[in-house]
């Protein structure tokens, strides 16, 4: 069995400071998932020794930026912790499939932030459905948890996404089950996704030239091989 842990990253359809909206999925074989989260919490501790790693999550836009857990960080430390991640994604036995969607290419009727979403896991679900086909392997879902104790908005909108996926392959799918949900601090998986989603959204905007631009081209660079893109349109 492949587990799948799925993460977002970009800004939603009306939001004209990046044109991207990225998904990223960490495909972890379940006999590898103690491999991958041992050297992912073995790296949390180093990257910031005061806290447990379940205290925070390895974020890629909080690391660039100097925030949470990485406040106290010079921008000299954190690029090495960008390079660190990078470094032990791609020795990690793990594969990356990620959507990444030019908002301003998409026709009129994607016309909000759910059909965004839906169009973009529909299309990343069929990457993830080709890859089990091809090794004839079932597969599960995990997903970055948005709901809260008055909202699960949010969460519902993925499974309704999914079901309508579902539907349209006539129930036909090597995954099994509705995707769980779980807190990104908690699960190596979710971090990689995240992680992953960012870089790629970050070196994708055109004209990039601010700080880090270079160092996170580079970072994303170690990994590359790892990461099957799709574009849409």
């Amino acid at each position: 069995m492949i587990l799948f842990y799925i993460d977002e990253s970009g800004t939603g359809l009306r939001d004209t400071r990046s044109p991207y909206f990225v998904l990223s999925a960490t495909g972890i074989p379940a006999q590898e998932w103690k491999t991958v989260d041992s050297q992912v919490v073995s790296l949390k501790r180093r990257l910031v020794s005061w806290a447990k790693p379940e205290d925070f999550e390895i974020k890629g836009r909080d690391l660039r930026r100097g925030e949470k857990f990485f406040k106290s960080m010079n921008w000299a430390e954190r690029v090495k912790a960008i390079h660190d991640i990078a470094d032990v994604i791609a020795a990690l036995p793990c594969s990356i499939f990620a959507v990444q969607v030019d908002k301003r290419e998409l026709p009129d009727y994607v016309a909000s932030d759910d059909m965004l979403y839906r169009l973009s896991l529909s299309r990343l679900l069929d990457e993830i459905e080709n890859e089990l086909d091809h090794i004839d392997q079932p597969g599960m879902l995990m997903l970055d948890m948005r709901s809260d104790l008055h909202s699960s908005v949010q969460d519902r909108r993925a499974i309704d996404a999914y079901r309508d996926w579902m539907a349209s392959r006539m129930g036909q799918t090597h995954l099994t089950e509705l995707p769980w949900f779980g807190f990104s601090a908690f699960y190596s998986g979710l971090q990689i996704a995240d992680f992953s989603a960012y870089l790629i959204d970050f070196v994708s905007n055109e004209g990039t030239a601010g700080r880090g631009s270079l160092e996170l081209q580079e970072a994303f660079d170690k990994f590359r091989h790892q990461v099957k893109l799709v574009h849409i349109p």
